[in-house]
C-alpha cells in the first residue's frame, strides 16, 4: 500500500483507537474498584449489619451516601429511618427523634410510617426519668403516641401503646400534684387550686385524684371559699368513700357546717 494511503488510514483509525482505549481503561478501573457502581440494595445490607453490630456512626456515613446517591428515592426513604434508628438505638433520643420526625414528614403514608411515629413517640418515653423533671417529655410522649393512635388505627404497636398512653398520664397527674402540693406548703393556695383542678379536670381516674380532692378542698378553705370547699370535700367522701382520706375529709366538713351554725 503506498505511503500516502497508509497515513490516511491511520489518520482515520486513530480516533477509534484513541476511544478504545479510554474504554477499556475505564472499564477495568471501574471493575477493580467499584468506585462508579452505586449498589444501594447491598449498601443498604452493609448499613444494617454495622447498625446490628453498633457501630452506628459507620452506618451512618453509609446512609447519607444512599440518600444523597438514589436517584429513585425508593432507597433514600428507608435510610433516613434507619439514620433515626442508630440515634435511637445509640440512646441519642434528641438527634432520632429530628430523624423520625423528618422521616414522616415527607412520607406520612409510606408502609414504615407506623414505626417511624412509634419510634418518634419512644424518644420522647426513653427520657421520663423522675416526675419533678419529666413533665415535658411525658408530655411530648403522650402527643406522639395519641398521634400513632389516630393516624394509624392499625398499626401493630397499638397494645403496648395503650399501656404507654396510661403510663404517660400517670406521669404527668403526679406531675401536676407534686407542684400544686409544692404550692399548698408554700402557701400560695391559688396556684396550688388551678394545680389540683387541672389534674382532676384533664387526668380524671387518676391515682392522684383522691389527693387532688383533698388538697383542693383544703385550698378553696384556706381562699375562704367555703361552699366549693364544702362541695370538693364532699365530692371526696362520695367518690372515694373507703379511703383515708375521705374520712379527714368528712372531719373538715363536720368543722366548716359547725363554723357556719356557730
Amino acid at each position: 500500500m503506498p505511503i500516502k494511503n497508509i497515513n490516511s488510514a491511520v489518520r482515520y483509525l486513530l480516533p477509534l483507537i484513541l476511544f478504545l482505549s479510554l474504554s477499556s481503561c475505564s472499564y477495568f478501573r471501574n471493575a477493580d474498584t467499584g468506585a462508579s457502581v452505586f449498589e444501594p440494595e447491598a449498601s443498604l445490607e452493609k448499613a444494617n449489619q454495622l447498625i446490628e453490630k453498633g457501630f452506628y456512626e459507620d452506618a451512618r456515613k453509609i446512609l447519607e451516601d444512599i440518600k444523597a446517591r438514589d436517584a429513585s428515592k425508593k432507597y433514600a426513604a428507608i435510610a433516613t429511618l434507619r439514620i433515626a434508628d442508630t440515634y435511637y438505638e445509640d440512646g441519642s433520643y434528641e438527634e432520632a427523634a429530628v430523624e423520625y420526625e423528618s422521616f414522616l414528614k415527607l412520607h406520612r403514608y409510606h408502609k414504615y410510617a407506623p414505626y417511624a411515629q412509634y419510634k418518634l413517640a419512644m424518644s420522647y418515653f426513653r427520657r421520663i426519668k423522675t416526675v419533678d423533671v419529666s413533665y415535658s417529655w411525658a408530655s411530648g410522649a403522650l402527643r406522639e403516641f395519641e398521634k400513632l393512635r389516630r393516624r394509624y388505627p392499625r398499626n401493630p404497636y397499638m397494645d403496648i401503646t395503650e399501656s404507654r398512653i396510661k403510663t404517660c398520664r400517670r406521669i404527668l397527674a403526679e406531675y401536676e400534684f407534686y407542684v400544686g402540693n409544692f404550692y399548698f406548703k408554700k402557701g400560695s393556695y391559688k396556684a396550688a387550686a388551678q394545680r389540683f383542678e387541672g389534674l382532676i379536670r384533664n387526668y380524671p381516674g387518676s391515682k392522684k385524684e383522691p389527693d387532688a380532692l383533698y388538697y383542693l378542698g383544703l385550698s378553696y378553705e384556706k381562699m375562704g371559699r367555703r361552699e366549693d370547699a364544702l362541695n370538693v370535700l364532699t365530692s371526696l367522701t362520695e367518690k372515694f368513700p373507703a379511703m383515708e382520706l375521705s374520712r379527714k375529709a368528712k372531719k373538715h366538713i363536720d368543722l366548716l357546717e359547725s363554723r357556719e351554725s356557730s
